[in-house]
């Protein structure tokens, strides 16, 4: 997972994948098939791993909607600058690589998915707020998702070229503050 997220797919070759898992090639290709297939499953993993906590920090139903909100991009932020990570956020990175054509037709579709599922949970999570009466119904939801999928994609980006803590905190609280 970290070899592709660090270099991307297209800048992944099957020696650094088998290094870095401590296997040989023939190896590699019996248990994921190809390159395409264990990337599928490093996707699958990420998520499991790495995307649905965030996702978690929203549901903290005893607190404010800009509570959980500020949660949810805090989790995000300490993902994207934990120095035990190659730094931004392998989904982000690898929207960028689908955008350019750069991934195989089934990796594109689940970066696509995970994408569109994101869209959906979060859509869903703030009709529900609206719903509840915890947001106005003048705030457009789809209009909020894009928002908070602008801000953590682009503090994604500024992870990944370095961006402190602090940097990022700064967003989250003009982020919270406009909501």
């Amino acid at each position: 997972m970290l070899s592709f997220w660090k270099n991307g797919y297209a800048g992944t070759s099957i020696a650094s994948l088998t290094t870095a898992m401590g296997i040989n090639k023939p190896s590699m290709y019996a248990a994921f098939g190809n390159k395409e297939q264990l990337f599928l499953t490093v996707v699958e993993r990420y998520v499991q791993k790495h995307g649905f906590p965030h996702a978690e920090k929203l549901m903290q139903g005893s607190q404010s909607l800009k509570a959980r909100v500020r949660l949810y991009l805090s989790s995000i932020a300490e993902m994207l600058i934990n120095s035990h990570l190659p730094g931004g956020c392998f989904v982000a990175n690898s929207s960028c690589e689908y955008g350019g054509n750069h991934l195989p037709e089934k990796a594109a579709q689940a970066i696509k998915l995970i994408n569109d599922n994101t869209q959906s949970g979060l859509l869903a999570f703030f009709q529900h707020e609206q719903q509840t009466g915890n947001l106005s119904s003048k705030i457009s939801a789809e209009g909020l998702v894009s928002y908070l999928q602008a801000i953590s994609n682009g503090m994604a980006v500024m992870a990944r070229g370095g961006a402190s803590t602090n940097e990022l905190e700064s967003i989250i609280n003009v982020a919270i503050e406009i909501l």
